[in-house]
């Protein structure tokens, strides 16, 4: 008996001690903003240069910014949009205009 408590002591003390990387890999671009007046899901794009769209779904982050502005981009990849394809969902950790 005091063995098996002793390995679920260390099991618990290893399971608790490991870090878990969860964080997706922050991904840095360059694209024009366009802005739709159509479909809600599609309304909020970073047409990137490498020829990927980026579907903005927290719009707060480009409301200063109108459609057409080239912008610099750092965001991270949240899977492909259903509704709008081929598009990237993406959470925009910073942006800022280029010349």
């Amino acid at each position: 008996m005091m063995k098996k408590s002793l390995f679920y002591g260390i099991a618990c003390v290893v399971f608790l001690s490991c870090d878990k990387d969860d964080t997706l890999p922050l991904l840095a671009e360059t694209g024009t903003i366009w802005r739709s007046g159509g479909l809600y899901y599609c309304a909020e794009q970073i047409h990137l240069d490498n020829g990927d769209i980026v579907i903005v779904a927290d719009l707060t982050s480009m409301l200063e910014y109108p459609s057409g502005t080239r912008v610099s981009v750092a965001y991270q990849k949240l899977g492909m949009n259903k509704n709008c394809a081929p598009a990237i969902d993406g959470e925009i950790i910073e942006i800022e205009e280029i010349e």
